[in-house]
């Protein structure tokens, strides 16, 4: 079973990295050539900018002929959505940036987001899901504990990603694992340390099925 992991780390490189941790542990405990990551920070992803919008309104909802430019567009993000279709398993390793994602993973999953291939609109106009039986497994590092206490509610990057991926494309299940805390007290190996053994044990769970 192939697991496609985007790393949006902007220097997936840097060894000491909590984000670059949980993916390298993660890798080591997949079967061997089952795993594709994709660094971000390395990748020509095509921003949804005026253009990028323009050819998607042209063809999916005026239903209308893309001309070159919007067709060479639309295949980019084609070649981003096939990768994510062929596997079953998704894992999206990213830090906490100001309290959300960092703005190459909003780019990447702009391309995913498409009418037609990882969701359609019913005859109300409602979206369902199209993404069916796959999973996704959040890799989210943080400097701050965001999960329980007072700073929970100006967490925005788990419910968003769960909203966008399992509610709205259909992904089975989104879980996440958190790294968090790295700039308090207690350190960033003890924030590491506690997100590696709950990878572990998470692990048999996202695989099955």
């Amino acid at each position: 079973m192939k697991t496609l992991i985007i790393n949006a780390h902007p220097d997936p490189h840097a060894a000491e990295a909590a984000t670059n941790r949980m993916v390298q542990h993660l890798v080591a405990r997949l079967p061997a050539g089952s795993t594709e990551i994709v660094n971000l920070a390395e990748a020509d992803i095509q921003p949804l900018d005026k253009d990028m919008l323009d050819a998607i309104v042209h063809t999916v909802f005026q239903r209308q002929q893309p001309d070159s430019g919007q067709r060479a567009l639309l295949a980019r993000s084609g070649e981003v959505i096939a990768q994510v279709k062929s596997a079953p398993r998704l894992v999206i390793a990213y830090p906490l940036y100001n309290l959300g994602i960092p703005a190459r993973l909003k780019d990447w999953l702009d391309n995913i987001v498409m009418a037609g291939q990882t969701f359609q609109y019913d005859e109300s106009g409602t979206p369902k899901g199209l993404m069916g039986t796959h999973k996704v497994l959040l890799l989210q590092a943080s400097g701050s504990a965001y999960s329980t206490g007072p700073m929970a509610q100006m967490e925005f990057s788990v419910p968003y990603l769960q909203a966008l991926l399992g509610g709205f494309l259909g992904f089975s299940n989104v879980e996440a694992v958190r790294a968090e805390g790295t700039a308090l007290a207690a350190g960033l190996e003890a924030a590491v340390q506690r997100a590696l053994a709950e990878i572990d044990a998470r692990l048999e769970g996202f695989l099955a099925g």
